[in-house]
């Protein structure tokens, strides 16, 4: 019977170490693993497996599911990523009555075959003109900041999206006027937690949340409301909350965030490690299994 929980990350992932060792500490059996060549069919080793690699490599996305077909728990669920771009969020927001900027999606230049009978480059023109200036454009799978521009007028967006359209699926998206912007942590059966971010300046910094105190239970139960629906164990949602305390979502995806005590303030960091751990501990204790889109039993 495997009894181990399983940590797949890089060498250099802090927040995975320091799981790592508080689980050690608390007398579990946690370690962190490297796959090489595996038989198929793939063995129950691990009862959890916590999983920050596979969003980058296809083997190690392909392992993870295995895994969770043999009965490992896999935080988060490798079957439930399959919502994991931004067009398909906003239209589960919609569903969920959770509100986000007005954007536009525009298709990326296929130059791995000839698309050219399903999809036409737009007219930016009459497209982008249902959107207020300054727009922001951004990939519509994106991580972090990467390639994130600001356009303040028509002629700049499209410069931008004839750079980029050979490569990105690009989301035009009304730029919020933002009071504050917060990415709110998700744990699965735990309070979220509210961490303050600057944008201009990529920093995060203490907060008494009185920029909030109005609409902070609004964007708590709209970040346990889509996490729930997305069944999502481990998350980090961007909101933004415009002068007149609306709120927006702007990224709900970032189940593998980066984490550092070098750039998170330390309390706000040793709060994600607790929750997180206590998350761990209760799949290690429990007998659930990931949600399949399919019926299956292991």
């Amino acid at each position: 019977m495997a009894n181990e929980i399983a940590l797949l990350g890089d060498s250099d992932d802090q927040f995975l170490t320091d799981v790592c060792n508080s689980l050690k500490s608390k007398g579990f059996p946690a370690v962190i693993i490297k796959f090489s060549e595996e038989e198929i069919p793939i063995q129950y080793r691990y009862k959890v497996l916590v999983d920050r690699a596979s969003y980058c490599d296809v083997y190690l996305k392909s392992m993870v599911k295995n895994y969770s077909l043999k009965g490992t728990y896999v935080i988060n669920n490798p079957f439930a990523n399959i919502c994991d771009d931004k067009i398909t969020e906003f239209n589960i927001c919609t569903r969920l009555g959770i509100p986000y900027p007005k954007t536009i999606v525009l298709p990326k230049t296929n130059t791995e075959m000839d698309t050219n009978d399903q999809i036409n480059i737009p007219n930016l023109d009459v497209a982008l003109s249902k959107l207020k200036f300054p727009i922001i454009l951004k990939p519509h799978d994106g991580y972090a900041w990467d390639d994130v521009s600001v356009a303040n007028n028509i002629d700049e967006a499209k410069r931008t999206y004839e750079k980029n359209r050979n490569r990105l699926v690009l989301l035009a998206q009304e730029m919020i006027a933002t009071k504050t912007f917060y990415r709110v942590y998700y744990f699965s059966g735990r309070e979220p937690l509210f961490v303050r971010y600057i944008p201009s300046e990529r920093k995060y910094v203490k907060s008494d949340y009185l920029d909030i105190r109005a609409v902070m239970p609004v964007i708590r139960d709209y970040t346990i409301r889509l996490n729930t629906a997305l069944d999502y164990d481990f998350n980090a949602c961007e909101w933004a909350v415009d002068a007149n305390d609306r709120v927006f979502l702007i990224d709900a995806f970032n189940e593998t965030p980066d984490l550092s005590s070098s750039f998170i303030p330390q309390e706000y960091y040793n709060a994600i490690i607790d929750r997180f751990v206590g998350l761990v501990i209760e799949k290690f204790r429990s007998r659930e299994i990931n949600k399949w889109p399919f019926e299956y039993s292991p």
